[in-house]
């Protein structure tokens, strides 16, 4: 063996040296640093706590997250507007501002936490688990939830709902079908093809026949029911809509625009309602795709009935149910 050759043995063991030097400094202890928590709590909670060691505060936020949720929920049910007294942005401000809270909490926290050994990759998914937890949790509240609101996109049901109005509803998002809706209901009701949910009001059900004259609805070969309340100023129209006030053969009452007798949908020739189907149209019956243009809507794709309004700009109008 030539001197000064390192001999395989001699290679080995430094190796192994190097290795174990290597996995200790992987295991060695780490401080806690309160800005990595601040900025984990603030956007994704409660990984945060977490990462600073408060297992307990971490699953405490996890329940009280998921219950104050439930409970946000049914209290602007009862009592809108709810959370949404400031609107959609209100919310929105909300969120972060108890992000930003619950940020420095984690951070005042993270500054008296003892240091922690371990490897970084394996810690790292110890500490997301609570929030993966949270995150499913509230995805199936939101697939699930008996109560989800909804935000007006169009004008077609005016003037009962307004566009930009924020609804609640009676019917989770992901449970088309069984909503237990009836002739004079708004609802919310999905079409094969179409992204968005759509809103209008049922106004015949399965075995009837619907038709338009001049644009009064005839229901069972009979003109329902109407008389005109005025006119408004409809923000997207030139024109002015007269207001009227209709009753279904069921008694069901709700408030219309009309603009005339002479547009594309004001005659439509009699129809029959399929078994297990229903008949839609927008209150704003000049401004609307509906059940004219795209027939009867079957029963298991109607997903919710609206229970009220919950939003809306002009705020004597919140609470109202359609």
């Amino acid at each position: 063996m030539a001197p000064g050759r390192p001999c395989d043995h001699d290679r080995a063991g430094g190796g192994g040296l190097r290795g174990r030097a290597a996995l200790s400094d992987v295991n060695a202890p780490r401080p806690r640093r309160w800005w990595i928590a601040l900025i984990l709590n603030a956007i994704f909670p409660p990984i945060g706590y977490a990462y600073a060691g408060a297992w307990k505060t971490a699953v405490a936020t996890v329940v009280l997250l998921l219950a104050g949720t439930v409970a946000a929920n049914y209290w602007t049910l009862a009592n809108p507007p709810g959370v949404y007294v400031f609107g959609q942005d209100g919310v929105l401000y909300g969120a972060l501002a108890l992000g930003a809270f619950l940020g420095l909490h984690a951070a005042a926290i993270a500054k008296s936490a003892p240091a922690r050994g371990g490897r970084p990759s394996r810690l790292a998914l110890l500490y997301i688990l609570p929030w993966a937890v949270l995150f499913v949790a509230n995805l199936l509240y939101s697939a699930y939830g008996p109560h989800p609101t909804y935000v007006m996109s169009s004008g077609s049901m005016e003037p009962t709902l307004r566009q930009g109005d924020i609804i609640i509803v009676d019917g989770a998002r992901a449970n088309c079908g069984g909503a237990g809706a009836k002739p004079g209901d708004v609802v919310v009701f999905r079409r094969p093809g179409t992204a968005e949910p759509l809103v209008h009001r049922i106004v015949a059900g399965p075995g009837q026949s619907v038709a338009m004259r001049e644009s009064l609805l005839v229901v069972d070969g009979k003109p329902v029911r109407r008389w005109a309340m005025g006119s408004e100023t409809t923000p997207d129209l030139a024109v002015r809509a007269t207001e009227l006030e209709e009753v279904l053969p069921n008694g069901a009452r709700h408030t219309i625009y009309d603009l005339g007798t002479d547009a594309d949908l004001d005659n439509v020739a009699p129809v029959t309602v399929p078994a297990g189907a229903w008949y839609m149209m927008g209150d704003n019956r000049d401004n609307a795709a509906d059940s004219r243009t795209f027939g009867a809507v079957a029963d298991r794709d109607v997903c919710a009935v609206v229970r009220k309004i919950v939003w809306s700009k002009d705020k004597s109008r919140v609470g109202r149910e359609p």
